[in-house]
């Protein structure tokens, strides 16, 4: 029998000092000034470096949808549109893909839609939305394939021991809401959380260990993250994001940000409509700079926003032990590109190789990582771009 464990998220007035907000208790403000961008790189950049991922025949990919890295494996990978995982060392060495498991065989997967890495079985889960997650070992041999039964659709997943996971469901399905199941006694537990404005977002990744500890960031307009209690099975708001004069709020705001639990076919159209409608209001017609990469770790929070897409958008960066925010905005005081995650105080970035030079630091960088890039050619795979912040 299913238990909905439902976050009662309780608002208790806090005195901010910036804003005034009604935020909930305990929870950690991030002040984000997006309006003076900062002087120099150099006040939190420590040292850029780049790590060019091997270009041969069988390393070569394209469209990458999702790029991961796991430190104690050392271990980039990368998902791409044709449903294709590419693994690299920590060096770029390249080290298998799977295309030959791509098929309808006992051993081979099929309609994938996420990857993450599985510290448990040292491999890497690959998730079927309609209820199977494969494990596979960096080099594509077949480590586990367990089925389950989700209520509704799943598009992202994380696993909280060898057992148990967390999965995300497509906003349509339900109103702001993850499943726990345990795949081995098909258990499952709901939980909810609040805070959705719109989807509007960047982000391939939702779920995430820092340590020991288990934590969620929503998709789109959300100023929330929460931490997973994988034993109580809920979700607590641990850090909110105080965008001053430059928070999106809902009031008034077209369509709608979530969906509706049983709905029906109809009714999803309908929805699918309405957050369609919103999500291109705040994309073109608001002018509002919304928060569409979100991340953290014990030390940092970075946010990336952007009004449209064009221009260079904006990077914040917020020291967690020393209180203090840096921006990168409008391509001052260097261009920076958007990052895909955070390893102790190294910022961790994809980027075309023929792009690099625009996206870097000359006077941060060792003259050997300045001839890596200059070596580099435009056929070559692309290329990790290692942001070291300052501690």
């Amino acid at each position: 029998m299913k238990k909905i464990s439902v976050i009662i998220l309780a608002i208790v007035i806090v005195a901010c000092a910036s804003s005034n907000k009604n935020v909930l208790d305990g929870v950690e403000i991030v002040p984000v000034d997006v309006h003076k961008a900062s002087k120099d790189a150099s006040s939190f950049l420590e040292k850029i470096e780049i790590v060019p991922l091997e270009t041969n025949d069988s390393s070569i990919f394209h469209k990458c949808n999702k790029i991961i890295y796991n430190k104690s494996m050392d271990m980039y990978a990368l998902y791409t549109s044709d449903q294709i995982v590419f693994t690299f060392s920590g060096n770029g060495k390249y080290i298998d893909n799977s295309k030959r498991m791509n098929g309808q065989g006992p051993k081979e997967y099929n309609m994938v839609l996420d990857i993450n890495f599985n510290p448990y079985l040292k491999g890497i889960d690959m998730l079927n939305p309609y209820g199977t997650v494969y494990t596979y070992s960096p080099t594509f041999g077949l480590l586990s394939k367990r089925q389950f039964k989700p209520e509704f659709p799943v598009d992202y997943l994380m696993a909280l021991d060898s057992d148990n996971y967390i999965f995300n469901h497509p906003f349509v399905w339900t109103n702001q809401e993850v499943s726990f199941i345990d795949l081995k006694t098909q258990q499952s537990v709901n939980a909810n959380y609040e805070g959705t404005i719109s989807g509007n977002t960047m982000s391939n990744d939702c779920f995430y260990r820092i340590g020991e500890h288990f934590y969620f960031v929503p998709f789109g307009v959300n100023y929330y993250f929460y931490q997973i209690d994988a034993k109580e099975k809920k979700l607590t708001p641990i850090i909110y994001l105080d965008m001053g004069d430059a928070e999106v709020k809902a009031d008034g705001l077209p369509g709608r940000a979530v969906g509706k639990r049983n709905s029906s076919d109809e009714e999803k159209r309908e929805i699918t409509k309405e957050a369609t409608e919103r999500y291109l209001f705040l994309k073109y017609s608001s002018q509002k700079l919304l928060p569409v990469l979100k991340f953290f770790n014990n030390d940092y929070v970075y946010v990336y926003l952007t009004t449209t897409d064009r221009g260079y958008g904006s990077h914040f960066i917020y020291n967690r032990k020393i209180k203090e925010g840096f921006l990168v905005k409008d391509g001052k005081p260097f261009i920076m590109y958007p990052c895909f995650g955070i390893v102790d105080n190294v910022l961790l970035s994809i980027c075309q190789p023929d792009r690099i030079s625009e996206v870097v630091v000359r006077k941060l960088m060792a003259p050997d990582e300045i001839q890596k890039m200059e070596q580099l050619t435009e056929d070559d795979n692309p290329v990790i771009v290692k942001y070291y912040l300052k501690k």
